[in-house]
């Protein structure tokens, strides 16, 4: 019996993190187990190489202003576990934990569950009869991701890309037929601008399952787009419907496209219902909520920015927009990567662009270190291993012509919210 809830998280991270087999049997197992509550209420399901945590952000936000109780499983969390698993943008408490995790583990005994199924099981389990839609985040890929057990009223591809390459991949066709797997027969799917070498994957799945296909900059655009004073603002455009004066924090176009992504979505969703909200309410609504860890800002003069983007098209936009938006300013960055993540491309688009880059590690297994690295070809990269230290002396010696970002992993992004905000 688990009686805390640090023994309840130590008990989910204890739990092993992939399975031998690529498969949904056990997950499906235990959710029968426990009455199958993925089943109880209407889901949106959320797959995308990048921005899949903005998106569910920003279409939560229009729906709980609806009145509705929405769910949302995301990963990963920044700070706390429970961030995870929410209602309404308020997190699970800590003693739900402990009651779903010794429910979990009652009733689904002689199943063995890894990490993500039974923390994926327990948002199922947290979201029956307290919800009146929840939006759910795939983990990795979409096929044979774990959260695949559900038939959504609404599937989303945000992006496709190369990640996880190792397990989805190698090939960006290979992701791409992976993430199709979302695709539901007869259930509409919202898509961000696809890839020339993938487009036709995606439209011919929807085809075969006479799903709805609407893609961004096909049948739904960004117009005007524009940023200034970190907040971008543009126009959601589709035939019979135009929204403008939409603002949304951030300097990345990709905040923009992610929101013309949820609104298209929640536009759909407004229709099955046969309610009709006015393009006010989209304005006032979308960004109520923001993210920790995107663009996020922990400081103003000079500026210092922690995002975690940790694959070749996230670091590339991310550092694209910094360019873009302040080209007279140097850039400096701190980056640590994980061991299955392309380091070395990742640090030849960043290179180029910034004045200086410190690579350093973190202390995880997935980690990547400095046996890892070949610098050697770079003339202002340089690996530390105290990156406390090192941030502490870059900041107190920058000056407002320059810009440091802090990047590369999620975990690290975590560790350094308590350091900033002591």
């Amino acid at each position: 019996m688990i009686e805390t809830y640090e023994q309840a998280v130590n008990y989910i991270h204890s739990l092993p993190r992939m399975h031998k087999r690529n498969d949904l049997i056990d997950i499906k197992n235990a959710l029968k187990k426990l009455g199958n509550p993925q089943n109880d209420y209407p889901t949106v399901h959320v797959t995308g190489t990048n921005g899949k945590g903005s998106t569910v952000n920003y279409l939560a936000n229009l729906l709980e202003k609806t009145d509705r109780r929405v769910g949302m499983f995301t990963s990963p969390f920044v700070i706390k576990f429970n961030e995870r698993i929410q209602i309404n943008h308020q997190m699970i408490s800590d003693q739900e934990i402990v009651k779903l995790v010794n429910e979990i583990i009652e009733k689904t005994q002689g199943i063995n569950l890894i990490e993500f199924e039974f923390v994926t099981v327990m948002g199922f389990l947290y979201f029956r009869g307290k919800v009146d839609i929840a939006i759910i985040e795939v983990g990795i890929g979409a096929e044979h991701d774990k959260t695949n057990v559900i038939t959504p009223i609404l599937s989303i591809i945000t992006s496709i890309g190369l990640d996880h390459e190792k397990i989805i991949g190698p090939t960006i066709q290979d992701i791409a037929i992976e993430k199709s797997g979302i695709i539901k027969p007869q259930v509409p799917v919202v898509c961000g601008k696809l890839p020339d070498s993938v487009k036709l994957i995606i439209q011919e799945k929807a085809e075969k399952e006479k799903s709805g296909l609407f893609e961004l900059g096909e049948d739904f655009f960004v117009k005007g787009f524009q940023t200034k004073d970190y907040r971008n603002q543009f126009t959601y455009w589709e035939k019979l419907v135009t929204i403008q004066d939409i603002q949304v924090f951030g300097f990345e176009k990709t905040d923009a496209a992610n929101a013309a992504i949820a609104i298209k979505a929640f536009i759909l969703i407004e229709q099955m219902a046969q309610t009709q909200l006015s393009s006010r309410f989209v304005v006032q609504n979308i960004d109520d909520h923001q993210l920790l860890g995107r663009e996020q800002i922990v400081q103003n003069h000079p500026l210092v920015l922690m995002d975690g983007a940790h694959n070749i098209d996230a670091v590339a936009n991310l550092i694209n927009s910094l360019n873009a938006n302040w080209p007279k300013k140097d850039i400096i960055v701190l980056y640590t990567g994980m061991k299955d993540k392309d380091r070395a491309d990742i640090l030849k688009i960043i290179a180029p662009k910034v004045q200086s880059v410190y690579v350093s590690n973190l202390l995880l297994s997935r980690a990547a270190k400095k046996e890892d690295y070949d610098l050697s070809e770079f003339n202002n990269i340089e690996f530390v291993s105290d990156y406390h230290a090192k941030i502490d002396q870059i900041i107190s010696t920058m000056t407002d012509h320059q810009i440091f970002l802090i990047t590369g992993s999620f975990y690290l992004i975590s560790e350094l919210e308590s350091h900033f905000k002591s």
